[in-house]
């Protein structure tokens, strides 16, 4: 059941993934408040109609008052940890212990996480929502912290769990681009396109029955040196030089997604994306 009525999101993070997001939310009859730690980006938000703050939880006691942030139906959490960043890592558990100190006094009834599929192992198998998660890394393991943590909060929590974002900014020749010896080259990939996140975010909005976890994967997985090197070449790169090898693997499912919400990928093909780019 689909609920159509336009209410208040408030997105922590309106970056890369954030800022599409919101003026897809706009464009829709939805009002907008979106956080930001660089304050340049204020008069920017503003122009997109956007109702900006200027949050950095680094400093806990700086945050200002959020209550009419969180006057919202639904907080989207689009900032990633980062990797390899204990700072980045330290921010974030910061955001997750205010958020369950804060969001409980709040108007917020839905809250969506967007997770990572590295919470899943590459454990030569293929991974939907219902497989059990031993992530590999300090990034996702935090991002397992998170979900659990956050799932605790009296609301309706979803955490949608994003493959290797591509698009604008993000276009895959350039990830191996000249490198030699690159291991892995058979594994499958699992790769996201910017216009199926937007998608689904906004399906996982509208959507009263969603609930639980997501992933969110393009549902075709071309080997890594089948499609970095066609990347690379339509981008006009050196192209890289993979081991033809298969070890460590994973093909992530989103079956959830499909079946239970109906979800069309816009762009399922990652070879077909890439060769209309020629």
């Amino acid at each position: 059941m689909i609920n159509d009525g336009k209410g208040v999101i408030s997105l922590l993070g309106c970056g890369w993934l954030g800022l599409p997001l919101a003026k897809s939310l706009i464009s829709q009859g939805y009002i907008v408040k979106a956080s930001t730690t660089t304050s340049v980006k204020l008069e920017v938000f503003k122009n997109e109609g956007i109702d900006p703050y200027l949050v950095h939880f680094s400093d806990v006691e700086s945050i200002p008052d959020l209550k009419n942030f969180f006057d919202a139906e639904t907080l989207i959490i689009t900032i990633p940890p980062g990797r390899r960043n204990p700072t980045g890592y330290d921010n974030y558990r910061k955001m997750v212990d205010y958020l369950r100190m804060h969001l409980p006094d709040s108007q917020v009834s839905k809250l969506i996480l967007i997770s990572s599929t590295s919470v899943y192992p590459e454990s030569n198998v293929i991974v939907d929502e219902f497989s059990d998660i031993f992530p590999g890394t300090e990034s996702g393991q935090l991002m397992a912290d998170s979900e659990i943590q956050l799932s605790e909060l009296n609301v309706n929590f979803i955490s949608l769990r994003l493959a290797g974002l591509i698009g604008p900014g993000r276009m895959p020749g350039r990830f191996f681009a000249g490198k030699s010896q690159v291991p892995n080259g058979l594994a499958p990939v699992n790769l996201i396109h910017l216009n199926d996140v937007l998608g689904i975010v906004n399906r996982l909005v509208k959507e009263q029955n969603a609930t639980g976890i997501y992933n969110g994967c393009a549902p075709s997985h071309p080997g890594r040196k089948e499609f970095y090197s066609l990347a690379a070449e339509i981008e006009g790169l050196e192209k890289p030089h993979f081991i033809s090898e298969k070890t460590a693997w994973k093909i992530v499912s989103s079956s959830r997604l499909t079946e239970e919400l109906n979800y069309q990928f816009e762009i399922p093909s990652l070879l077909d994306w890439l060769h209309s780019l020629k």
